[in-house]
């Protein structure tokens, strides 16, 4: 199909603002038009280019979106009713009606669909955008056709152990195994191997089956931060300083700067899946399928390709001095996190669940462990009980009160300005920017600055 004509894209306006789709907050911008008029071309190459980036990868629908704006439906079979058609494959709907958040993927009307912000403030290039949709086409192939991958438990990330000996081991190893990534002499290449391995065993030592999350995240998103990467290098048309300065900072920084405790811990992993995919490019041919094919970890697959050998670690004095240093900084910050949101200004409101709500979404990077049953939120959490009890915060704090396991809400406690707050026929209003609560229940106490709100 030809690239979106400005006839069409005034129809598109015309259709929008006719069938009231857009109200006073949802207005199109000219970003919204930059993502009308490229994304047919984007699924063209990212149909082109797939085989060459991951071998046997099939393309599923897409939707891209902004807060407060349209959301782009593409190649799906059944749009939602509220969407308009625009050409023989793209739908415009609202984000709001969508309920979309996060680059993720989800089901809209029954069919895995990827999903991705185009409006966040993270992204500078259109490039950038379209090879995190890329990213997230590879997750929802991997739940589609690759079974044996599953996506990592987020509740175990969340008591990962916070030990300075581990932490001071692991920021050594993710070290190396940037090291290894441009390598170019084999038998310093090989040297690097047996440390990167034994760093792993003897961590293992440490945190004993907590080993096994770390390689539940390499396993889903190596491979898709892999693939994002690819997409990004053949389709950028920046210059190479520019381009090397995003892959640099975007793909491979987070294993050369040093982390402690639970800080950017998905994300570590995240990026030494990508690495070993990375490497094993270097390296092999057809390898992606073979992987895929296997019953085994991308950690073990990576190690069976390589056959390192376990060798006495050589780790500077000076990991474990720092590790011993930040790792119980980072332990106190959680306490500090927690008094900066409870001394926070606004009303407080505490919603008490007599029945525990469907946990139904929220950012796991962006999930703060206080303690064993205090979690806070600082992105996006969605419960819900029925059709008309819904809770949806969106780039906001929130804390939630758990039994045992982050899915098991006991209590929410979030601030919000009186203005937003209404309580009228046994049910509890919270309508801000960011925030959308209406839930039943009985008001339990109200004060000055606070509320208690018994949700059923």
């Amino acid at each position: 199909m030809k690239q979106l004509t400005v006839k069409h894209l005034i129809l598109i306006c015309i259709l929008l603002l006719s069938k009231s789709m857009l109200n006073g907050q949802e207005k199109l911008m000219k970003i919204d038009s930059l993502y009308l008029t490229s994304i047919d071309d984007f699924y063209k190459n990212a149909d082109s280019a797939k085989s060459e980036i991951w071998n046997g990868m099939e393309l599923a629908p897409i939707c891209l979106y902004r807060v407060n704006g349209p959301a782009l439906l593409y190649n799906h079979p059944n749009p939602p009713k509220k969407c308009i058609q625009v050409t023989d494959k793209l739908y415009v709907g609202k984000q709001s009606d969508l309920q979309l958040f996060g680059s993720t993927q989800m089901e809209i009307n029954g069919t895995l669909t990827a999903i991705a912000d185009y409006g966040a403030n993270s992204i500078s290039c259109i490039e950038e955008v379209y090879a995190v949709v890329f990213h997230e086409l590879h997750h929802v192939y991997q739940s589609n056709y690759i079974n044996r991958i599953k996506f990592d438990n987020p509740a175990i990330l969340l008591t990962y152990p916070e030990n300075h000996e581990n932490d001071a081991i692991k920021n050594y190893e993710q070290k190396i195994l940037f090291k290894m990534c441009f390598e170019q002499d084999s038998l310093k290449f090989h040297t690097l191997l047996n440390q990167f391995y034994s760093c792993r065993l003897k961590r293992e030592q440490i945190i004993s089956t907590y080993i096994k999350y770390e390689e539940s995240v390499e396993n889903i998103e190596g491979p898709a931060f892999y693939c994002e990467y690819k997409f990004y290098n053949i389709f950028s048309s920046t210059d190479n300083v520019l381009k090397n300065n995003y892959n640099n900072n975007h793909f491979f920084r987070i294993l050369t700067n040093p982390y402690y405790g639970r800080n950017k811990l998905r994300e570590r992993h995240l990026a030494s899946g990508m690495a070993m995919c990375y490497i094993l490019d270097k390296y092999f041919n057809n390898w992606q399928s073979d992987y895929y094919s296997k019953e085994i970890s991308l950690y073990s697959y990576f190690m069976s390709r390589f056959n390192p050998q376990k060798k006495e670690l050589k780790i500077d004095s000076s990991f474990f001095s720092l590790s011993n240093l930040h790792t119980q900084q980072a332990i106190l910050e959680h306490q500090m996190s927690y008094d900066k949101f409870i001394n926070q200004p606004g009303t407080k409101i505490t919603l008490e669940f007599s029945k525990t709500p469907k946990f139904e979404g929220f950012d796991p990077m962006n999930a703060e462990s206080i303690n064993d049953s205090i979690i806070l939120h600082s992105t996006i959490l969605k419960l819900s009980n029925g059709d008309e009890n819904k809770l949806f915060i969106n780039y906001d704090r929130a804390i939630t009160l758990i039994d045992k396991e982050i899915w098991f809400v006991r209590k929410v406690n979030l601030f919000a300005p009186k203005e937003n707050i209404r309580i009228e026929n046994n049910k509890i209003f919270i309508d801000t920017e960011k925030i959308s609560i209406a839930w039943t229940g009985k008001l339990k106490k109200k004060k000055v600055n606070e509320i208690i709100f018994s949700c059923k």
